[in-house]
């Protein structure tokens, strides 16, 4: 094992770096819909404070969404504002396109140790 990296489990990657850099990307998405922050922060489940610091830089900002992503993010912007109640399939839609796009495996090989530091694909291997 490397001595410089530490193991983390790729949920812990999904809970620290890709929920909060889809939470920032539907609230700039969001904000481009016309939605305050409050009503953003209530159909996210975050503050407002939390909103603001998406749409300003400062949370959420250590990995950006290629531009060929973007319109996942503001077509589930806009479903969310038709029915909330859809938050949870399309947060969930997203991360599957993020593992799908290689975007997860990329950071969880930046932050953690891992088995194989080319294809891994151990997150793959019970699909």
């Amino acid at each position: 094992m490397e001595e410089n990296l530490k193991v983390i489990q790729p949920q812990e990657i999904e809970a620290w770096y890709v929920l909060p850099l889809i939470r920032k990307e539907l609230a700039l998405a969001m904000k481009q819909e016309g939605l305050d922050q409050k009503t953003i922060a209530k159909s996210l489940g975050v503050t407002a404070a939390a909103v603001s610091q998406y749409v300003n830089n400062k949370r959420g900002n250590d990995y950006s969404i290629d531009s060929h992503l973007k319109h996942e993010f503001t077509n589930s912007a806009k479903i969310i504002v038709k029915d909330s109640s859809l938050i949870f399939a399309e947060v969930q839609r997203l991360l599957k396109l993020l593992w799908n796009e290689g975007i997860v495996c990329k950071i969880h090989r930046e932050k953690s140790w891992h088995p194989n530091d080319k294809e891994c694909g151990v997150c793959f291997e019970n699909d």
